[in-house]
């Protein structure tokens, strides 16, 4: 950094967190909410993908766990 910001004092930067959420569709698709995907989808045992997850989601957690551990459960 200090390359292009020579003057920057130690310890003015710090680590911030975010998530990258890309919403890929194909041409003339809407963007899926709520999209779960298991084992029976990928063939990856023991991994759930949860995708299009928004604002509701906290509220639908509970019923969001349930559908991940029926996908586990499912051989």
């Amino acid at each position: 950094v200090r390359t292009y910001w020579p003057g920057l004092e130690d310890g003015a930067l710090v680590p911030g967190y975010c998530g990258i959420r890309p919403k890929i569709t194909g041409p003339g698709e809407e963007a899926a909410d709520f999209v779960v995907q298991g084992p029976r989808a990928h063939g990856i045992p023991g991994l759930v993908n949860l995708l299009g997850i928004e604002s509701p989601g906290l509220t639908a957690s509970l019923a969001i766990a349930e559908r991940v551990r029926e996908e586990l459960n499912t051989n």
